[in-house]
């Protein structure tokens, strides 16, 4: 055979293997989730990856998540560098959610129906009490993951099962590689799962690795050890502690834009409406505390989160249409990129690219995102009212597009801030008038009325504020009068303010949070007289301790910001006789 003849040859085997392998392909693409079943073998390849996981794109409109515990049998160190954006990856579904699109995929290795397969090491080889050898795998704070020699067996030894003395820093003391030893504690199969101890007084003998603890010679009982591991489990599920910084760069790659859909400063409704809960009943439980701490924490950890975020974005920022086109395949659910590569065009000229992008947007979005499509119909709403022509007509035919597919009092809302903002006070007053009467019950569209007329100096309040009570339900009537007095003494008449809360504190004399929202208002204006005489008739009440605890504290802290020693020591006997009081 000739040197053409043989290179011809090759030529027809390779592009025989390559149709072959395309049919292949072809055979496991799948266009829809319903052409998807459980247990099903998928190929697609890498879209995003983060220290979490990864998603997959089976097809052009159908994603996969794929979390880092499933992402191989072994352990994937850095997920980024094994499994890098566009590689093909081969798996089975896990679970399919047809409502909500969503589809999770593993890479273990799985059996036909779906279950995970043994590992070389069958589980139900190892009991309970089983003295068994190993490496460190993985050092984490709440303990350490032991590959058992001679198996694929990972088992996790809880901090509390190290060692009989407490060990403050695991990490300090042990390290991945190590040789231990360890006793088997527990073996879940269903979860294959399995518990482990390397305390000296399970084994019998010194682990290598703590020679340096001092050894006790307390006999752990079986029980001891299966109530202790019965919150091990959790352990498994949560191998990632959650760090900030670490959060920011594991989320979708920008945030989504937090577009604020009206301009009231609400400091002092949301402490009237705080104050609410925690004082009503002139006492705050542990539990309330703890939640509310938590709730805080959250929202300063998810702040931290979204500056951080931020800062990645904007030391990446696009320059080029090509980069945000990228941006926004990569996080098409974040009105944040679609806003911003609006803007990009814009200042371009390219008023027509601007829109289309806002379009896009909407078609994109997910339609379970209801606040990202919000902003960016805000967005449209600005767009519009720029460069519409002309501009009324143009945001009234968005306006009519955004009711079908949002919240309709929220759309008028953001309507109403785009209005204040431009200052167009025509058009706030009346889609303002039309919101009372769609929205007649809402106490927040009657507060924008109200923060309208005396940002306006119109003199119409008290036949207003009649209006509202007869049409709001009787529960949001406190609600109502204490911050429409609120916004009297911020950009009012002190006075009607002063008049408001007098009349609901007649009715409701016991109302410690309306006395303290009362006295904020007065302490704000500064007179000195008034605001002792206020709190003078507030610690004269017969109210329950704790309430009158709050009060004293309250006056206690005017006193020591603006009184002198005099005033202070004055409060304080007044404190102390109302204590041999009330034990007397």
């Amino acid at each position: 055979m000739s040197f053409f003849s043989l290179c011809q040859t090759v030529i027809i085997i390779l592009l025989s293997n390559r149709r072959s392998f395309s049919r292949q392909t072809a055979s496991r693409r799948v266009e829809k989730i319903q052409d998807l079943c459980p247990h099903m073998e998928v190929q697609g390849y890498v879209k995003n990856v983060s220290p979490k996981g990864c998603f997959i794109l089976l097809s052009r409109g159908l994603e996969a998540k794929i979390l880092l515990s499933n992402l191989s049998d072994g352990y994937v160190k850095d997920p980024e560098k094994e499994f890098p954006v566009g590689k093909i990856v081969r798996g089975r579904i896990l679970s399919l959610e047809p409502l909500s699109k969503r589809v999770e995929v593993t890479l273990k290795s799985v059996t036909a129906n779906g279950a995970l397969k043994a590992n070389s090491h069958d589980l139900k080889s190892f009991s309970a009490g089983d003295i068994v050898s190993g490496r460190i795998k993985r050092v984490e704070s709440f303990g350490l993951f032991i590959i058992i020699d001679n198996t694929d067996v990972v088992g996790l030894c809880h901090v509390s099962e190290v060692s009989d003395d407490p060990i403050e820093n695991l990490e300090f003391s042990y390290h991945a590689g190590d040789t231990v030893r360890a006793k088997v504690l527990k073996v879940d199969e269903k979860r294959q799962r399995i518990a482990l101890g390397m305390k000296r007084s399970y084994i019998g003998e010194g682990n290598e690795l703590c020679t340096n603890l001092e050894e006790t010679h307390e006999d752990a009982t079986d029980d001891d050890n299966l109530t202790k591991f019965e919150n091990m489990d959790d352990e498994f599920d949560n191998i990632e502690p959650e760090r900030p910084l670490r959060l920011a760069e594991s989320r979708a790659f920008v945030p989504p834009l937090e577009v604020t859909l009206d301009d009231i400063d609400a400091t002092d409704m949301d402490n009237l409406q705080s104050e609410n809960k925690e004082l009503i009943s002139g006492t705050v439980s542990k539990e309330k505390n703890d939640r509310r701490e938590k709730k805080k924490a959250k929202e300063e950890r998810e702040k931290e989160v979204r500056d951080a975020e931020e800062r990645l974005l904007q030391n990446n920022m696009p320059t080029t249409p090509d980069e945000f086109e990228k941006l926004v395949r990569s996080s098409p659910n974040s009105s944040f990129v679609w806003i911003k590569y609006m803007a990009f065009m814009l200042s371009l000229a390219d008023v027509e690219k601007a829109r289309s992008i806002a379009e896009r947007a909407l078609r994109t979005i997910n339609i379970r995102e209801e606040n990202e499509k919000l902003n960016v119909w805000l967005a449209y709403f600005n767009l519009e009212s720029e460069y519409g022509n002309p501009p009324e007509d143009a945001v009234a035919k968005i306006f009519q597009r955004a009711l079908q597919c949002n919240d309709p009092k929220k759309v008028h809302l953001a309507l109403l801030g785009m209005y204040e903002r431009t200052e167009q006070h025509k058009l706030a007053d009346e889609l303002l008038d039309k919101m009372i009467k769609r929205f007649k019950h809402s106490c927040k569209v009657w507060l924008k009325r109200m923060q309208s007329l005396l940002k306006n100096g119109q003199d119409d309040v008290q036949s207003v504020v009649n209006r509202a009570l007869l049409s709001l339900p009787r529960r949001k009537h406190i609600k109502f009068i204490s911050q429409t007095a609120i916004l009297e003494f911020k950009c009012g008449v002190a006075d009607r303010g002063r008049s408001m809360f007098e009349g609901i504190l007649r009715e409701y004399p016991k109302r410690t949070d309306l006395w303290s929202v009362y006295l904020d208002q007065e302490i704000r204006l500064g007179d000195a007289d008034m605001i002792r005489a206020l709190f003078e008739r507030a610690i004269s009440l017969s109210l329950a301790p704790k309430k009158m605890k709050f009060l004293f504290k309250k006056y206690l802290e005017y006193e020591k910001s603006v009184g002198d020693e005099e005033r202070i020591e004055s409060v304080k006997q007044k404190a102390l006789e109302y204590v041999e009081s009330t034990l007397a």
